[in-house]
């Protein structure tokens, strides 16, 4: 049974031999080839996943400095006029 005449199977494109379509349908350097470009893109994937987790995660810890900041600001504002009341 031929590999072109199997179900599923397309028919060669225009300008392609049958060898050649043989060749590339049952390569399993070409596979392999495939295989180690999809390993390649999903480790750049989850690379870009972390960095951009790790840009979030510092992004929010920056924010909460900066309320940290401002809260202990106030609070010593606050402070301060309850002490001056307190003179008074």
């Amino acid at each position: 049974m031929n590999l072109l005449t199997r179900r599923g199977v397309t028919a060669p494109r225009r300008g392609i031999t049958d060898q050649t379509n043989l060749h590339y349908l049952g390569s399993t350097t070409m596979y392999s080839m495939h295989e180690a470009l999809a390993r390649d893109r999903m480790r750049e994937h989850e690379q870009r996943s972390r960095q951009a987790r790790l840009a979030r995660e510092l992004a929010a810890e920056r924010r909460w400095h900066r309320v940290s900041l401002h809260a202990r600001a106030a609070q010593a504002r606050h402070a301060r006029r309850v002490s001056r009341a307190a003179v008074r």
